[in-house]
């Protein structure tokens, strides 16, 4: 893989992030007894392990569950997966001569795409949770 190859799937990887990010806040919001905007207000400041750990609890607290359990284990490496690609991504590589045809580079692009592939699922998934959370709790 093309460096520019690297860097635009790892700006659509974070991207997913993001959003994955985004919908799981506006899910636990729209769960949440009270105003929705005051509640995404408060909760867009919270961490993503935070977040996901309140809308585990929240959406456990009866039999219909939005996420399964074994999801919501990902959910939380979702925070390391971004942290990783936000802040080290290039660090095992970008300082090496000719690093596009190292092992570790080659590693990294195949980490990329796998990440990449798993993220694209799960936000998918995830989008699908929050319209429909929005929905169930009359938010749209």
């Amino acid at each position: 893989m093309e460096l520019n190859e690297f860097h635009k799937l790892l700006g659509q990887t974070i991207m997913f992030c993001q959003t994955i990010e985004n919908d799981i806040k506006i899910i636990y919001s729209a769960m949440l007894n009270g105003s929705f905007s005051q509640n995404l207000e408060s909760v867009s400041r919270w961490p993503l392990g935070a977040t996901i750990k309140q809308l585990k609890k929240l959406d456990f607290s009866d039999k219909y569950h939005y996420i399964n359990s074994k999801d919501y284990k990902f959910l939380m490496q979702i925070t390391d997966k971004r942290n990783y690609w936000c802040h080290s991504a290039y660090l095992k590589f970008i300082y090496k001569n000719n690093f596009e045809c190292s092992d570790i580079y080659i590693n990294e692009c195949n980490k990329l795409i796998q990440d990449n592939a798993e993220l694209l699922k799960v936000g998918k998934v995830i989008e699908n949770v929050r319209i429909n959370a929005m929905k169930d709790f009359n938010r749209i």
